[in-house]
């Protein structure tokens, strides 16, 4: 193969149309001699099944009367049919009435039978035996076995004519490839020498010139034309190349400039993540200290109610009720902004924690509300991740504990499901509650948003705000798929690290138990 690429196009031509005319040639005298050769033994089957025709009605009187002499006459008749080996003349019953050997020493007995009509290749012949039948009743059989000798004659004669054809042929296909071939050959050898001198002398004025409409007049054509461009780019080029040198200068400045802007963009984010750092730990701390002087004022405010109850009147009661349900929410969202707060500043490092068990954990704390709603709690087989377990925990018992909070008329049911998404895990909390609009699926998840009022349902509006840090801390995400009515799907993604690859035996059996 290397050495008909490194050939020139003229004698790559002539071979193609040379392999091509050979190939088509040699395939059809092929076929003719193949399909002679496979039919010779049935135009030779053909010849002795006419022969013992004719032999059978010669022979229907030696059969009748029973006549030695009269069939081996008739069968010796056969002698002047040089392709018959012997023949044999049976009676009715099977037995040899006449019998014929071309050569006696190797007398064989035929191996059809009498009254038996096929006939076969045996032996490197054909052998047919034909019932004879006069007048409805059948008389014997007859028996013949011919060579292949005419047909191998007919064969050998049929490959030199084959061969002399193909080889006439080739001569006559080389004469015409040799010619033809410089129809195509010519002009692309005289646009390789002048793609030659162009890239030697770098002179893009020549031009190739081409008389041909066909495909290599296009070619050339467009080569013509792909110069003319070549030599007005260069042109242009080489006008181009003070305005690009002094454009290289500009860029190098502005490099320099952007990266003076990195490194301050780098000192800004080191700065906002201090600050955050900063953030975090005053609100923690803030929190923190606002709830001993709330104890106090919570306290007193009891105290004050609890020594005046009855002597003040029912509105100065309903003054203290209102500072001391405003004590508590007040402690309630310091609580939840505690919470929040450390979920980054007081997480514990990841380590393999077991979904299961987690969710049975959260269950066993949320069996109050689960006994007081009437809820039904499933769950499917979870997978072991790398978690900060104590984080994990609080994630699934504000998603279960909302979803058996914002019930319907209906009994709670919720659904705890995860599978192999891609490189991640993908949990869902689906329940059957009152749903959330579309248009506030992205504001339930920020801090303090509430949809509902306190007299509705409870809560700081924190909750969710808190499971999205938590998601966001382990590398994942969090959303909702809800409607208004028709329950919500709370889906968060966890990366698959190698450790949950190895799946817990939650895939096996469920640890929810089904139903709580």
């Amino acid at each position: 193969m290397l050495a008909f690429g490194n050939i020139s196009i003229k004698r790559k031509l002539t071979l193609i149309i040379m392999a091509a005319s050979s190939a088509v040639l040699v395939l059809a005298g092929a076929s003719f001699w193949v399909y002679e050769w496979r039919s010779a033994p049935e135009r030779v089957a053909e010849g002795l099944s006419s022969l013992a025709a004719v032999v059978g009605r010669n022979s229907t009187a030696a059969l009748a009367f029973d006549d030695e002499k009269a069939a081996g006459e008739i069968l010796g008749a056969l002698g002047s049919t040089p392709n018959i080996v012997r023949a044999y003349l049976f009676r009715k019953d099977g037995s040899v009435l006449a019998a014929f050997e071309r050569d006696p020493q190797m007398r064989e007995p035929l191996r059809c039978q009498a009254g038996f009509t096929a006939y076969g290749a045996v032996d490197g012949g054909i052998e047919l035996c034909r019932r004879i039948v006069h007048r409805g009743e059948m008389l014997g059989t007859i028996g013949l076995r011919s060579d292949l000798s005419e047909a191998e004659a007919r064969i050998r004669g049929f490959a030199q004519i084959v061969s002399a054809v193909l080889l006439m042929s080739l001569l006559v296909a080389l004469g015409i490839s040799w010619g033809l071939q410089r129809i195509v050959s010519a002009p692309i050898l005289a646009l390789a020498g002048l793609a030659h001198a162009v890239s030697r002398e770098r002179n893009y004025s020549l031009r190739a010139a081409s008389a041909n409409r066909d495909e290599i007049g296009e070619l050339v054509e467009g080569f013509n034309q792909m110069l003319e461009q070549i030599q007005r780019r260069d042109e242009a080029l080489r006008g181009a190349r003070v305005e690009l040198e002094k454009r290289v200068e500009e860029l190098q400045r502005e490099v320099r400039e952007r990266r003076h802007a990195e490194e301050n963009l780098a000192q800004r984010s080191e700065e906002l993540q201090r600050s955050n750092q900063e953030l975090e730990q005053f609100a923690y701390v803030a929190s923190h200290d606002l709830q001993e002087p709330l104890r106090m004022v919570a306290s007193y405010t009891q105290l004050l109610e609890k020594r005046y109850k009855n002597k003040l009147d029912g509105e100065a009661n309903e003054f203290i009720g209102y500072a001391v349900d405003g004590v508590k929410r007040m402690q309630g969202l310091i609580h939840d902004l505690l919470a929040f707060s450390r979920v980054g500043t007081r997480g514990q490092e990841f380590a393999p924690t077991d979904c299961g068990a987690v969710v049975q954990r959260v269950l066993r704390v949320l069996q109050g509300a689960i006994e007081e709603s009437g809820a039904a709690v499933s769950c499917d087989a979870l997978p072991t991740v790398m978690a900060d377990e104590s984080q994990l925990e609080q994630l699934f018992q504000n998603l279960i504990g909302n979803a058996i909070k914002y019930r319907n008329s209906s009994a709670p049911a919720v659904h705890v499901s995860c599978k192999r998404d891609w490189g991640q895990w993908l949990f869902s909390v689906k329940d059957n509650g009152i749903g959330i609009d579309p248009q506030f699926a992205e504001k339930i998840f920020v801090i303090f948003q509430r949809l509902h009022n306190r007299e509705e349902y409870a809560g700081s509006g924190i909750g969710l705000a808190i499971c999205k840090k938590i998601v966001e801390r382990h590398g994942g995400k969090i959303w909702v798929e809800s409607e208004l009515d028709k329950g919500a799907t709370f889906y968060f993604t966890q990366p698959v690290e190698p450790v949950s690859i190895m799946l817990s035996a939650h895939f096996e059996n469920s640890l929810c138990g089904g139903k709580s």
